[in-house]
């Protein structure tokens, strides 16, 4: 049985990684496909191309544990688009799909959500307070209530953002261990996330 993990991936870091080897053991999946969104329907600034960004995702994890699924769907990216035709795929069985606690809550203010309520079980990686409490655990009630098929994986995992490793690699601060080294390299070689004499590389 797989599992799916959608984001931009701007770039994969080793918290991605980290959660997905996490989820891939605790839950018995056959493996976890990372999906690149290829055109995210909200402007994200300093987005990577899709060539780059599912380049690094192979790096990362393997070519066999990437999917460039939305690169054949129409655009903009709507993940109801996607899950629907790996619903159709995989036999009108749910679709499992690992989703951050900030990501699940807003999820009616995506595009379908009753679609993605009836094709998704949801691997919720919760975030904690500091005390090591997991957040608004009682909420998660009012998505049991609404229907949503849903797990609380409660996983420690590297504590780093795509934004920070950008920001970090713009101003020239070493990401030595926030990635994995091959994704390090190709950013360095391909000058992603750079801004030079006022000019962003980002394709």
């Amino acid at each position: 049985m797989e599992c799916y993990f959608f984001g931009t991936f701007n770039p994969i870091h080793l918290g991605h990684v980290e959660i997905a080897r996490k989820v891939k053991e605790l839950a018995g999946f056959s493996k976890v496909i990372f999906v690149p969104s290829y055109m995210p329907p909200h402007k994200i600034e300093g987005l990577a191309s899709y060539k780059n960004r599912l380049e690094m995702a192979k790096l990362a994890v393997g070519e066999e544990n990437v999917s460039d699924i939305e690169l054949h769907l129409k655009v903009p990216s709507y993940t109801y688009r996607t899950i629907e035709k790996l619903y159709e795929q995989n036999s009108n069985q749910k679709i499992n799909f690992i989703i951050g606690y900030d990501q699940f809550f807003k999820l009616e203010s995506w595009r379908e959500p009753e679609k993605l309520r009836e094709m998704i079980n949801f691997i919720v990686i919760p975030r904690k307070f500091q005390n090591g409490q997991i957040m608004g655990s009682a909420a998660f009630k009012y998505f049991k209530n609404k229907g949503y098929s849903f797990e609380v994986m409660n996983i420690d995992f590297l504590d780093v953002s795509s934004s920070m490793i950008r920001n970090m690699v713009e101003n020239n601060y070493d990401i030595a261990g926030l990635t994995t080294k091959e994704v390090k390299e190709y950013i360095e070689n391909n000058r992603l996330y750079k801004n030079v004499a006022g000019r962003k590389f980002i394709s």
